[in-house]
């Protein structure tokens, strides 16, 4: 007999449109929920007890003093991302990557990591499009950090309907500044879970997510251990490990508090904002729920919280979201001149939904 299906916690809206809109503004709302907690080694009920406070409104503030409802970078690289998509009907890396470092000169904060990476592009004489390998194997191929898990989820709506480019796509995109096998594969996974929740239909179950995610990972693995002899092993081990993350997130301990993978000792590791991601949509009984859990949870906050804002807005639909954390986000910092907002603020990303 084939094992019993886990009930479905909520229902989802199968309008593929308010799917699409729900993982681009669930990211946004994710990142600027957490912002004002990042780093934070907040106490939480251990899993699978949900956190559903002390935090649950926008208060913007943070290591990079945001303004309330404020996305920070991860938010922001997701709007340039989403811009890039819609100006060029297509993605390319080389152009992507100028607009990434146009960013950086207008960014009210930046990561340590993402300053490296830029400022190899721009100072570096090699070709630009390397930098992010180059950082990568300075740092002894140990780096996998989880900034371009967090911005990923454009090319997931985008290419919905198309799994071999979003799959290509999604690792160039990680590859520009991201470079480890752990983060590009993560990426091609996650976008397989936000592509499916948009064309599923009606019918829509959590377990698709993981096999939408199972068939992200089996590409571009496949298409990695192609592309470069040097790194075979690491893609082997990588695509190991993001298994082991869909287990665990099936599980009712994700051991996301286990001296192996500690979301407070590894607060920027992709592994933790990807396993945690998952974890949320199978458990939390709905968008709300997920996402005040992942915040109060501190470490990586807002990163986290973009990550499963993404995953949990494609699953639930836009509707799910509350409206003054819709509101709140899309409404920060006005409609007036300058890139924070315009170029870089989350109204670009809705225009990336599918009609």
């Amino acid at each position: 007999m084939p094992p019993p299906r886990r009930p479905r916690l909520s229902e989802p809206d199968y309008t593929p449109s308010l799917r699409g809109r729900g993982a681009l503004l669930g990211l946004a709302v994710g990142d600027a929920l957490g912002t004002h907690l990042k780093a934070r080694l907040l106490p939480a009920p251990a899993f699978p007890q949900l956190a559903d406070g002390p935090h649950r409104t926008f208060k913007g503030g943070g290591p990079f003093e945001l303004r309330r409802g404020q996305v920070g970078e991860s938010g922001q690289l997701a709007s340039c991302l989403g811009v890039g998509l819609r100006e060029l009907g297509t993605y390319d890396a080389d152009q992507q990557l100028r607009r990434y470092l146009a960013w950086q000169g207008h960014a009210p904060g930046i990561s340590e990591y993402m300053t490296e990476v830029l400022t190899e592009v721009a100072e570096s004489g090699l070709p630009k499009a390397t930098a992010g390998r180059r950082v990568w194997l300075k740092g002894m191929r140990r780096v996998a950090h989880n900034g371009s898990l967090a911005r990923t989820a454009p090319l997931g709506v985008f290419f919905h309907d198309d799994p071999q480019a979003r799959v290509q796509a999604s690792l160039a995109d990680s590859a520009l500044t991201h470079f480890d096998p752990r983060c590009q594969l993560a990426c091609a996974a996650f976008n397989g879970s936000i592509a499916h929740a948009i064309t599923a239909g009606p019918q829509l179950e959590k377990e698709g997510l993981l096999t939408a995610a199972m068939s992200g990972l089996t590409v571009g693995s496949a298409i990695l251990g192609r592309s470069a002899a040097d790194f075979v092993h690491e893609v082997t081990v990588a695509t190991d490990f993001l298994k082991e993350d869909l287990a665990a997130a099936q599980q009712d301990d994700p051991m996301l508090y286990w001296p192996d993978m500690h979301m407070h000792r590894k607060q920027d590791h992709v592994r933790v904002a990807f396993r945690l991601a998952y974890w949320e949509v199978l458990h939390a009984p709905s968008f709300e729920a997920g996402l005040l859990d992942v915040i109060n949870r501190g470490g990586d906050a807002d990163v986290n919280g973009a990550v499963a804002g993404a995953l949990l807005g494609a699953f639930h639909g836009e509707d799910a979201i509350p409206s003054e954390w819709r509101h709140g986000v899309l409404e920060a910092m006005g409609h007036g001149p300058g890139p924070l907002g315009t170029l870089y603020h989350p109204r670009q990303l809705l225009m990336l939904a599918p009609e």
